[in-house]
């Protein structure tokens, strides 16, 4: 008799122990993002929508180095969902892919190629756009009737260029393909965190930044965005990303996600992103507002 109350003791404290966090259908989800704010903006507003419209939890991830570490965390069961851009297909990850710089066959080959290796699926744009671009302070380029790109080439074996570690790395769209699409390199060209390539161009320790389209930093450090004339950059549309096992088994994470399509545009990131950055302002509070703005969140 006393056995079988202890075990029984023991099958009721599984039970409660299976109901510690919440609701016992829940589940945990991981959700991934590099150290670029926008991404990190997305995913906490994956987290805020799937643990308020279901019982389920989201952990987030970010400040991963850059992409391959997102993928190789996807491939060993580690993330569930994560924040991407579409040209990100163009980052040496495949061999027969053609590069290209039209947006919509830049998502497609993403979609693609991205789902098939590594078992995802890769939802259409979130809405805004985060292209790489040039850029230098808006008196240099006023100074010297700069414009494009191309232009910026005459003053070039006498600038130091200041871009974040992938992309002096990459071939295609990194600084090597620069170099072959614009026939010039820098006298300098140093990889640095994106805070540091800032705060490099404000003081003047380097005379030319890889910028990002969505970045406050250009409002803040007056800088001009150079006209990329010869169309080298592709695309970067932002898109989430779940697994196939995570949609399949989860229709109401996938509608969540598919609600998100769309949802932001281009200045609207800006300015959430002005927000973090430059306010300072907390990343799940200004996440949280603009989805109670567009009646997502209550």
């Amino acid at each position: 008799m006393k056995q079988r109350l202890l075990v029984g003791l023991s099958t009721m404290s599984l039970i409660m122990a299976g109901c510690g966090n919440g609701d016992e259908n829940g589940e945990e989800f991981t959700s991934a993002a590099a150290t670029s704010t926008d991404a990190k903006l997305n995913v906490q507003m994956v987290k805020s929508l799937v643990e308020d419209q279901t019982d389920h939890t989201v952990e987030i991830v970010e400040d991963l180095p850059a992409s391959p570490q997102i993928f190789a965390g996807i491939e060993r069961g580690e993330f569930d969902i994560a924040s991407l851009y579409s040209g990100e297909v163009h980052n040496n990850y495949f061999d027969e892919v053609e590069y290209t710089t039209d947006p919509d066959e830049t998502l497609e080959q993403a979609q693609t190629f991205f789902g098939e290796e590594y078992d995802i699926k890769w939802y259409d744009p979130i809405g805004f756009i985060n292209n790489y671009s040039i850029g230098v302070q808006e008196s240099f380029a006023e100074e010297n009737n700069i414009e494009t790109v191309t232009d910026l080439g005459e003053y070039a074996d006498e600038l130091t260029l200041g871009t974040d570690n992938a992309w002096i790395e990459r071939d295609n769209d990194g600084y090597r393909g620069f170099q072959e699409a614009y026939g010039y390199e820098f006298a300098d060209a140093r990889g640095m965190d994106v805070s540091l390539m800032y705060d490099g161009i404000a003081n003047g320790e380097v005379d030319v930044v890889t910028t990002y389209t969505v970045d406050p930093q250009i409002i803040e450090n007056d800088l001009e965005v150079l006209e990329d004339d010869q169309e080298f950059f592709p695309p970067y549309e932002s898109s989430l990303v779940a697994t196939n096992e995570v949609v399949d088994s989860h229709p109401e994470i996938n509608e969540i996600l598919e609600s998100m399509v769309d949802l932001i545009s281009t200045e609207e990131m800006t300015d959430l992103m002005y927000e973090v950055e430059i306010e300072e302002r907390d990343t799940k509070q200004v996440a949280d507002e603009f989805l109670q703005e567009k009646g997502m969140l209550d």
